[in-house]
């Protein structure tokens, strides 16, 4: 139907224009340290091949990366609350709007899978030594199963709004990998087999959706979730004026807050913790940043590369939590009391002294597992007190 796809094409080009918005914060504030990092990595990757063993599980590796993230096609549909009301009765003509959802679906996430296949070719020509016609079959069946795995989870939450899920994409996720497999290793007929055996499972789960009704609020409690990650991830670069922070009791930290002297004076430094672990951006950020340099450190084995990433993550930790504290958006425990902005931000400082200190020994530990840095250690904390000193306040 003409409407609804002009429909979708509206929503779609509005679509777009917010997140370029915000991307275009994000790119410019993380461009450099990208570009840094992509290039380590790719210098670290290509000196990693000269000395992989002949026996290393490559193709299994490759299908396995690529497997998983094939399976995780979630929808993108750009339905809306209201629409449970507004389309209601044009329930039957929504063909034309879902394939376009789907196609923008399609593309918007097989680049990703794309790259990190044609990424492991040298690997597997270093190790296997397949035909070209072995990787080009293997590229086919990427862009099958991705087809195949984006109807497939459509017409999931169409049927089951969501139920049962985990086990749809477990079952997709091996199906994927064993077909990846097959494709690499040159299996024609068992590869084919089945291929064939995904797409009538897809024609047949295609079908019994169809039968149901289509769960417009379901769909639109999808887009929500999804663009609420959308902006929290933005968050970290750039303030989102109407993103709502998501709060938890945490009452397993609460020892940290008893550590804190019961003393007028630290009535800031507690509110500050407080606050702090009750956040989930700023826990998470943390946690998350933190895990990150502490992988990097246990199992890169290229000590400048290690020192350079440590020490732009420890820069990113600190910068963002702080930023966290003193942007305008959200509410603060310590903002319903009457202490002066000078006693916050003591505390505050104090708050990412301590968790630059809690970073630096996690990751120390965790270099041990090659053998113990301490120039780690020290890079952390003094990038971390430069951060602390010579970022803004306002």
């Amino acid at each position: 139907m003409k409407n609804l796809e002009q429909v979708w094409d509206k929503r779609f080009q509005q679509y777009l224009k917010e997140l370029f918005k915000y991307l275009r914060f994000v790119f410019a504030t993380s461009y450099i340290a990208v570009i840094i990092a992509g290039s380590f990595a790719v210098a670290y990757y290509m000196k990693w091949l000269q000395v992989v063993p002949y026996d290393f599980p490559s193709e299994w590796l490759v299908s396995t990366i690529c497997g998983v993230l094939l399976s995780f096609s979630s929808p993108v549909t750009l339905i809306r609350e209201p629409d449970q009301v507004y389309f209601l009765q044009l329930e039957s003509r929504m063909d034309s709007y879902f394939r376009k959802a789907l196609k923008w679906t399609y593309w918007s996430q097989i680049f990703a899978v794309l790259v990190i296949y044609c990424a492991a070719i040298p690997l597997l020509l270093k190790v296997e030594s397949p035909s070209l016609w072995k990787i080009l079959l293997g590229l086919c069946a990427v862009l099958i199963l991705k087809y195949i795995n984006v109807q497939i989870e459509f017409s999931n939450h169409r049927k089951k709004q969501g139920r049962h899920r985990f086990i749809d994409r477990l079952l997709r996720m091996s199906i994927s990998i064993i077909i990846l497999k097959l494709a690499i290793e040159g299996e024609i007929i068992f590869f084919f087999i089945f291929i064939v055996i995904f797409v009538v499972y897809e024609i047949q789960d295609r079908k019994e959706a169809i039968l149901e009704p289509i769960p417009f609020d379901y769909f639109s409690k999808i887009e929500s979730a999804r663009m609420a990650r959308f902006y929290r991830f933005v968050s970290y670069f750039t303030d989102v004026p109407f993103l709502k922070e998501n709060i938890s009791r945490r009452a397993w930290l609460d020892f940290a807050t008893k550590l804190i002297r019961y003393d007028q004076k630290n009535s800031s430094l507690y509110l500050i913790v407080r606050t702090f672990m009750r956040t989930d951006e700023s826990v998470y950020l943390w946690l998350r940043l933190t895990i990150i340099s502490a992988f990097i450190a246990a199992f890169v084995n290229v000590p400048f590369v290690v020192w350079v990433i440590v020490s732009a993550l420890s820069f990113a930790t600190i910068y963002q939590i702080k930023h966290m504290f003193i942007s305008p958006r959200g509410v603060r425990m310590n903002a319903f009391y009457p202490i002066p902005d000078s006693n916050q931000q003591i505390a505050v400082n104090k708050l990412l002294r301590a968790l630059m200190l809690l970073q630096g020994s996690i990751v120390l530990l965790s270099s041990s597992v090659q053998s113990a840095s301490l120039i780690i250690f020290i890079l952390i904390i003094i990038i971390g007190e430069m951060t602390i000193r010579f970022t803004g306040t306002k």
